[in-house]
């Protein structure tokens, strides 16, 4: 199992287009042999796993995604139970990182990096 952060340069959300800079949104992904899951952040309760294929992933890559490796550190069971405010709170907290001073996903780009 390999765990991927992925970072997009779009977003449907206004606040985040204002405030964030170049990345706008992130994910945490699973990645599982052919099988791939996103897990994407909707709202303070609601997490929902996209599951789609590995081929996928390079048609994200020309829609302005971004992957960075990560190393595996939660189950998914725990995954889906996390609440969090934003998308970046979220994926800190499903790679277990605990510096307040990420709050966009540009700082946490250049943090994982």
């Amino acid at each position: 199992m390999t765990i991927y952060i992925g970072f997009s340069t779009k977003t449907h959300k206004t606040i985040a287009q204002i405030v964030c800079h170049k990345y706008k949104h992130c994910a945490p992904i699973k990645i599982m042999r052919n099988k791939v899951i996103i897990y994407q952040f909707v709202n303070y309760k609601k997490i929902v796993a996209i599951t789609i294929r590995k081929q996928d992933l390079e048609k994200l890559k020309l829609f302005g995604w971004t992957f960075i490796q990560y190393k595996p550190s939660i189950t998914d069971k725990d995954i889906l139970k996390i609440r969090a405010i934003t998308c970046v709170n979220f994926t800190k907290r499903v790679c277990r990182i605990r510096n307040m001073k990420i709050q966009t996903p540009d700082a946490l780009f250049r943090y994982l990096q």
